[in-house]
């Protein structure tokens, strides 16, 4: 076979045209991967800093790299919950079901996570909806939790009592307090059965005092500068249940210093 004696000196020069791209091809992905780097330590000072507005930008344009990985998308759905956008959160965990080669586990925990956004859109119906269909233990106790909270913000103080047996059973804990402002819920909305496990249970207990007394004067009654003592959101009456972090008995009266 005949051969230009030319051809032989384009070696060197593939040679060099290919150290070159290689050359050029590392320091790309370096300079991709310190991009990454300061990505991630922007976002990690966001989170510190509970800036979750920025947070979900920086992590938006960071999942364009990784459409496919389970928890950047959770995470960013997580994130959109905190913000109030609950349809977006609904929207992102809603679509992760629909993922292939997604784990029982994994599944279980998205199913806990739609079932917050629910409930912090008020669809309580789904919410009791996703967790029906929730299969592994390790998610059980959020599951009751959850559950719990729907029981009062539905005000089915009955179902309530139920669920909170099942939450007890399972943790072996007594939740005494939690009972007694059931118990109280029950018979201001007239269920008078319920005085007596009132009494049994813990008549000394300052809402119980007052709801089995015959004192015209009640403190739920009372109005004036309270605190609660748990989200510090104030309140021009007293309450039993914070409407704001829903933690029961956080109720304190403001004092002044006249001084």
């Amino acid at each position: 076979m005949y051969l230009e004696f030319w051809w032989f000196l384009t070696v060197p020069i593939f040679f060099v045209i290919g150290w070159v791209a290689s050359r050029w091809d590392r320091k790309k992905n370096r300079l991709r991967k310190q991009t990454k780097l300061k990505d991630l330590e922007k976002l990690v000072l966001f989170l510190t800093e509970e800036n979750h507005s920025d947070a979900v930008k920086l992590l938006q344009s960071i999942i364009k790299d990784y459409e496919r990985s389970f928890h950047l998308q959770k995470a960013l759905g997580i994130m959109f919950r905190r913000l109030g956008l609950f349809d977006r959160a609904l929207e992102i965990h809603a679509a992760l079901l629909s993922m292939r080669k997604v784990d029982s586990t994994f599944l279980d925990s998205i199913l806990i996570d739609l079932t917050k956004d629910y409930i912090g859109a008020g669809l309580y119906d789904k919410a009791y909806q996703a967790l029906e269909l929730i299969e592994n233990e390790t998610y059980y106790y959020q599951a009751l939790e959850l559950r719990l909270k729907i029981n009062q913000r539905l005000k089915q103080w009955k179902p309530a009592l139920k669920t909170l047996e099942n939450l007890e059973s399972y943790c072996g804990e007594e939740y005494e307090n939690l009972r007694i402002h059931f118990f109280c819920e029950l018979i201001e909305n007239g269920a008078t059965e319920y005085k007596k496990k009132l009494k049994e249970k813990n008549p000394d207990h300052r809402r119980a005092k007052e709801l089995l007394s015959n004192k015209k004067i009640k403190i739920s009654l009372e109005h004036g500068d309270f605190i609660c003592n748990c989200c510090a959101t104030k309140f021009d009456y007293f309450f039993w249940k914070c409407h704001l972090c829903e933690t029961w008995d956080s109720c304190e009266r403001l004092s002044y210093d006249n001084n």
